[in-house]
């Protein structure tokens, strides 16, 4: 089981149906705490502000007091941290099912939503098996959001620490220019062609262009087409497949599909 306690923000201002999720998850409260309850979507929005990383999920009420609440709550929850999971109680949808109001929460960031059990059952909010398994499930489903967002963090602070050594230092108006037109290339995907000397930069240019374009978290991969025999270039260039050729004892990746996704430096 887990080895980490599962942060919960209720936001619901009944104290019955308050005390009806504490008893729901009072089964698994060794892997579950509800560390903060409130009643309305301001103080809900202020808690999060200070602490954003405090909470897992957040467990709230459609129809709270105040002007602040369903769809709207739901999504300024997420603008402050993205994987927050989000899982809507409702009194709403007793004994219908509403497929365009289950849409309407997922669409503005919800994870999952059920219907609060009628008022004549006193003890559990929602069926206690379905709504701790949504709660594990929306644990397990924040933790990949959030070692994703810590990989792209990485990725994009490895780009700019490359963006850094890579940069075009320059006053004068034609290198202005010069750095305008990456800045614009950058943000197309057509070929393109550096014309200049022998080391006047192309291939510094070509990265800068590679580090700002949609391409950057993909391969930069330069070619020195000079230094490639005539008569290895197309298996340099398209590799090739075990058994290919005699000498072919394994299959080697080319550089075009190395640099697939990403940019390819004919240099």
């Amino acid at each position: 089981m887990l080895d980490y306690k599962i942060k919960i923000m209720l936001i619901e201002d009944e104290d019955f149906d308050v005390r009806r999720v504490r008893n729901t998850i009072k089964l698994f409260d060794q892997f579950i705490a509800i560390e903060h309850v409130t009643s309305n979507g301001m103080d809900a929005l202020e808690m999060l502000n200070k602490k954003p990383d405090r909470f897992d999920i957040v467990i709230m009420d459609y129809q709270i007091a105040g002007a602040l609440r369903g769809e709207e709550l739901i999504r300024k929850i997420k603008d402050i941290n993205r994987t927050i999971q989000i899982i809507v109680i409702t009194k709403l949808t007793i004994n219908i099912s509403d497929f365009d109001f289950a849409k309407s929460l997922m669409k503005a960031g919800a994870f999952w939503y059920c219907t609060k059990y009628p008022g004549d059952i006193e003890e559990y909010i929602y069926q206690p098996t379905d709504f701790l398994m949504s709660i594990f499930n929306a644990y397990d489903k924040r933790r990949l959001e959030m070692e994703t967002y810590n990989s792209s963090k990485k990725l994009i602070r490895n780009v700019d620490e490359m963006l850094e050594k890579k940069k075009i230092i320059s006053v004068s108006e034609p290198m202005e220019k010069l750095k305008n037109n990456i800045q614009r290339l950058a943000e197309s995907d057509i070929s393109i062609l550096i014309s200049g000397p022998s080391g006047t930069g192309k291939e510094l240019v070509a990265n800068n262009i590679h580090y700002r374009s949609k391409r950057k978290f993909e391969n930069f991969v330069p070619i020195n087409c000079g230094s490639i025999p005539p008569d290895l270039i197309e298996s340099e260039l398209f590799g090739y497949e075990k058994g290919a050729f005699t000498g072919a004892n394994n299959s080697k990746q080319g550089l075009f599909e190395m640099a697939n996704n990403g940019t390819l430096f004919l240099d």
